[in-house]
């Protein structure tokens, strides 16, 4: 099990190891996540009430108040907001209607929707696991900056382009969860199922549709892109 006393601990292990500081941030706390938007299991509380937030520079990524959180940016909800990449791109955990959290999902401006990972802890475990090899591997004489863009390079994993469907060709498919949300986007919509795919699929609706919002079906990831204007 990935726990937030182990992620930490890594944290704190690397952060004696490198020329930077990480800067990593206290943790939420019970008061914190009884003003939550969003329900917080077990799981998650240990977590996030561990971390709040670390750094590799020039990278930080704030897992609890971030300003942002509170926001839509047109994904559906709900969801939680863990960081943003300064350009309209956001990365956040998708959550079940009944409280389970998710996959960790990239939103690029350009780009489509990419899955990170299973779960928020599989995530960050992939990108201290990013930092540990990168530490290990290549030092720092070239400075920060070339070490930020090898862990980019290294921590996006490169998977399958995932199909998309018309909604239109889907309201009657036999698929109950992909059947309801057909039923209640237009026909233009784009569909693509995130169920079980691995991490670095992705549903490249940016290719067919200039601007879009997200809609998602209530049961599984299954998500839609709603055509929105010019």
């Amino acid at each position: 099990m990935i726990s937030g006393d182990n992620l930490l601990e890594r944290l704190y292990e690397l952060a004696a190891r490198v020329p930077f500081d990480l800067a990593v941030q206290p943790g939420a706390t019970a008061a914190d996540f009884d003003r939550w938007p969003v329900p917080v299991p077990a799981e998650a509380r240990e977590l996030l009430g561990r971390i709040g937030g670390f750094a590799v520079p020039p990278v930080e990524f704030t897992l609890t108040g971030h300003p942002r959180q509170a926001g839509d940016h047109g994904l559906p909800h709900p969801h939680w907001l863990v960081t943003d990449d300064g350009g309209g791109g956001v990365t956040w955990v998708d959550i079940e209607a009944d409280g389970r959290w998710g996959q960790v999902l990239m939103q690029y401006r350009e780009g489509g929707l990419h899955v990170e990972a299973d779960s928020l802890p599989h995530w960050l475990d992939r990108i201290i696991g990013t930092a540990e090899e990168l530490v290990e591997e290549t030092g720092f004489e070239e400075g920060v900056q070339p070490y930020a863009d090898d862990f980019w390079d290294l921590l996006q994993l490169d998977g399958p382009e995932l199909p998309l469907h018309p909604a239109a060709e889907l309201r009657d498919s036999p698929d109950p969860v992909v059947a309801r949300l057909a039923a209640r986007v237009p026909d233009g919509a784009l569909i693509a199922d995130l169920r079980g795919v691995l991490p670095g699929s992705r549903a490249r609706f940016d290719r067919a549709l200039r601007r879009y919002r997200l809609a998602r079906a209530v049961g599984a990831p299954v998500f839609a892109a709603v055509p929105g204007e010019d």
